[in-house]
């Protein structure tokens, strides 16, 4: 119980340390700005240098999540397997159900409260890419991105791996990942409760 009150209150201490960071550098209210992070400038290659650490800032325009059970009430069954993922508007929190053919099946809001709360972890973030020598040998293995970033066009998988080695990770940068992944893994849960007033 001890354990988790402390991991509760080192998540809280990430948000509010990046918030108040927040605040003293924009100087405005975040609510009605952009959300960006900053991107390794090499953020879409699959070679990532760590040495290369130029950065550019990109706009989040919308979160993906993806792999959404297929249990979902209420839909029709097209095949035996259906993928599904969700959508978050990162300006409106309009969450859309999304399916294998980009039809939006279902949608649901993300009250003020979470949708700020969403746009507090993301903004000033930045994306870190693991570096892994193309000369290194891995052993076989895949992880799925447990989020997308859709950001100036692109789409940026958070927590993929290719390898063993954790060749194409990419992530948010230090502990404000492991805020995004409990954030996420809220939604992922509840979304089907969120609706629209």
């Amino acid at each position: 119980m001890n354990r988790g009150l402390a991991v509760v209150g080192g998540l809280c201490l990430v948000l509010g340390f990046q918030n108040c960071t927040q605040s003293s550098l924009s100087g405005g209210d975040s609510a009605v700005g952009d959300v960006a992070v900053s991107l390794p400038s090499s953020a879409n290659s699959p070679s990532a240098e760590s040495a290369d650490l130029s950065s550019m800032t990109a706009k989040v325009t919308y979160v993906e999540i993806p792999n959404i059970v297929d249990d979902v009430e209420g839909l029709q069954k097209t095949s035996s397997r259906n993928s599904y993922r969700l959508v978050v508007s990162i300006q409106t929190g309009v969450i859309q159900l999304m399916d294998d053919a980009n039809e939006s099946l279902q949608t649901r809001c993300l009250d003020a409260a979470s949708l700020q709360e969403l746009k507090t972890i993301l903004s000033g973030s930045s994306v870190c890419a693991k570096s892994v020598p193309d000369d290194v040998m891995c052993a076989m293995r895949f992880k799925p991105s447990y989020a997308a970033l859709y950001a100036n066009e692109n789409r940026i998988k958070l927590g993929e791996e290719q390898d063993s080695c954790g060749r194409g990770h990419k992530d948010l940068c230090g502990g404000v990942a492991t805020v995004f992944q409990s954030y996420i893994d809220h939604l992922r849960q509840h979304w089907t409760e969120m609706n629209c007033e």
